[in-house]
């Protein structure tokens, strides 16, 4: 199964006392085991490593290297100028921040399913793309 991943998931299957860890963990070890793949805008391993490094004890290179078996396989989406105006546009018509709209758009333009573990984006995304708990 593909889909794009919300850098969401991929903190909160690190984060023991996150409340969707358990699910989150599943849909990461799919990942890392090579039975999902994943679609990604450039920034996911920026968010992923800066909250981690925000929010845990983990070392630098303990993160870098969980980001780093996440994307070993994942389809990564570059954003050029053209794509930060359909994210603007998704932005203003979801009135997500930022980079919420970038999974939004990525989700839309890969026609995959976005997987997130942010309730906010579920709610103001569904218009736009197909969304998935974790």
């Amino acid at each position: 199964m593909k889909y794009v991943l919300d850098a969401s998931v991929a903190v909160a299957a690190e984060k023991l006392n996150e409340p969707l860890h358990a699910a989150a963990r599943a849909r990461v070890d799919r990942v890392l085991s090579g039975v999902d793949e994943i679609c990604v805008p450039a920034i996911f391993a920026g968010e992923v490593a800066s909250a981690l490094t925000r929010s845990t004890t983990r070392s630098a290179a303990d993160i870098l290297g969980y980001v780093r078996a996440l994307l070993a396989d994942a389809e990564v989406i570059t954003l050029g100028p053209r794509a930060a105006l359909a994210i603007a546009a998704v932005a203003t018509q979801s009135r997500l921040r930022a980079a919420d709209a970038a999974y939004v758009w990525t989700a839309r333009r890969a026609g995959v399913a976005l997987v997130t573990a942010d309730e906010e984006l579920v709610k103001r995304s569904g218009a736009l793309c197909s969304v998935e708990r974790a």
